[in-house]
């Protein structure tokens, strides 16, 4: 959760620092915000629902419609990142019913989302593996990625907006050089 508002932050602070304004946040159109709120909620109920397969199941629901809007929206800049992040921890989660957390007792749960790491957990190079000792949080690749792509969605979206020539500005000086 820290490295999620790290990301954050340090998108609005590069924004900032290459001439950004928060006030560029706005003039963004994204497209199907209905799936972002969908797989939030799914998100929200799944960690409530419990450990079991029901809870995994609502939680992979709503990777797959946060992957969907990420799609959706795949022209911005840094969204790459963030589908494939959430791409990487949707398919650790589906194939282990929950996130392996290496450093926390084998078997141990922590809601549908994540479990202790234990023997036959598949895809563990994707897990929640690397300790950031910093922010005394273990993560996974997949949270790395995406709050990357976070980082540079954000950063992007305050720059001011880019004017593109149109074809009637362009032929005049086009015409210039034709004897």
């Amino acid at each position: 959760m820290l490295l999620a508002l790290i990301a954050l932050a340090v998108g609005c602070a590069l924004g900032l620092l290459l001439g950004g304004r928060f006030r560029n946040l706005w003039r963004v159109s994204l497209r199907d915000v209905g799936l972002l709120l969908a797989g939030a909620v799914c998100e929200l109920a799944g960690d409530r629902w419990g450990s079991g397969w029901a809870g995994t199941v609502v939680v992979v629901i709503g990777f797959v419609l946060l992957f969907g809007f990420a799609v959706r929206n795949i022209k911005l800049t840094g969204m790459v990142l963030v589908a494939a992040g959430l791409l990487s921890n949707m398919t650790v989660i589906a194939f282990n019913s929950g996130m392996p957390v290496r450093g926390v007792p084998a078997g141990a749960t922590y809601g549908p989302r994540h479990h202790g790491e234990k023997p036959g957990d598949r895809l563990i190079g994707l897990a929640d593996v690397v300790h950031i000792a910093p922010l005394d949080e273990t993560v996974s690749a997949g949270d790395i990625v995406l709050s990357i792509g976070v980082a540079t969605i954000i950063t992007g979206l305050m720059q001011p907006a880019r004017r593109e020539a149109e074809p009637a500005d362009v032929a005049p000086r086009i015409r210039q050089w034709i004897p």
